[in-house]
């Protein structure tokens, strides 16, 4: 995975699995129809991390579009946490 700010393009580094423990904890904690500041922040700090702290929340802030927000946090999180559960689903039945 990768993201764009401000025309420059950051790559996704191998997940370890601590990021995925994170990614389905904020599943689980955060309300995304009714975000607070508090949340969101979270969520980009997230995103910074995932990235490995390649770019900084004032960075993430200051350099994507907004209409890009929901799409870029979706496809950070959801991307990880759905790569999970297509592995999960190869294994064989018991």
């Amino acid at each position: 995975m990768q993201i764009v700010l401000n025309d420059k393009t950051y790559v996704m580094p191998r997940v370890k699995t601590r990021i995925l423990r994170k990614a389905i904890e904020i599943n689980e904690n955060i309300d995304f129809n009714n975000l607070k500041t508090k949340d969101l922040d979270g969520l980009v700090d997230f995103v910074v991390e995932l990235y490995g702290n390649k770019f900084t929340r004032d960075d993430f802030y200051d350099g994507l579009d907004a209409d890009k927000l929901i799409e870029t946090l979706n496809n950070s999180i959801n991307g990880i946490v759905g790569n999970l559960g297509s592995k999960l689903n190869e294994f064989p039945n018991r």
